[in-house]
């Protein structure tokens, strides 16, 4: 199954969800590439990181752009002033594509996720702290890492600079901040959840 849906969480930004399900053959043999993206599609050597690659190239096309700098996981601005940002699991790959700073983030729900809340909650969030429910916490890694991706400065730390505001796990909007040294910037946050996989977008 390959194009699975798009999104339009506001006017001016669109998701396109890829669910990965081909063989490698299949995805490949149907995907145009430059000679630039070969040499990246190369460099891959696992086969379900090869068919992220693939899909990811898939949604770009089909979101109207047809150019991918060889960064391959940050938000930029290409022509036109469109910023796109990518995420995949094995299962799915995502391209948020829009006209203003954006990041998206998809995982998978896993209890593995509980083990390293020290390492991206902060005091603030202490509510989060508490709460041992995968799909809460989940969601607010995916928030960190989407927000991460729409800022993207050096050293920016999900735990030290990115603050997210308690939400309801049924919400579809939620908020957070990044605290630099000079200002604070406020981040919108839109929830979608799906197969058992959470997907965050963000964007100023």
């Amino acid at each position: 199954m390959p194009f699975l849906k798009e999104l339009k969480p506001t006017e001016n930004i669109r998701i396109l969800i890829w669910k990965i399900d081909e063989n490698l053959f299949d995805l490949k043999t149907s995907t145009l590439l430059t000679k630039d993206q070969k040499k990246e599609f190369n460099k891959r050597m696992l086969i379900s990181h090869k068919k992220q690659y693939l899909a990811s190239r898939k949604l770009i096309g089909m979101a109207g752009t047809n150019h991918l700098d060889d960064l391959f996981y940050e938000s930029m601005s290409l022509k036109k002033n469109i910023c796109y940002s990518i995420s995949h699991t094995v299962e799915f790959a995502v391209v948020a594509v829009g006209f203003q700073n954006i990041g998206v983030d998809i995982e998978s729900y896993r209890p593995k996720i509980l083990n390293i809340k020290p390492k991206f909650i902060n005091k603030e969030e202490n509510y989060f702290m508490k709460s041992n429910d995968i799909k809460i916490i989940t969601r607010l890694w995916t928030c960190k890492e989407a927000i991460f991706k729409c800022i993207y400065k050096n050293k920016l730390s999900l735990k030290k600079n990115i603050v997210v505001e308690k939400f309801d796990i049924h919400s579809k909007r939620g908020l957070g901040k990044v605290y630099l040294k000079d200002k604070i910037i406020p981040i919108n946050l839109h929830f979608s959840n799906f197969e058992n996989h959470q997907l965050t977008l963000s964007y100023l």
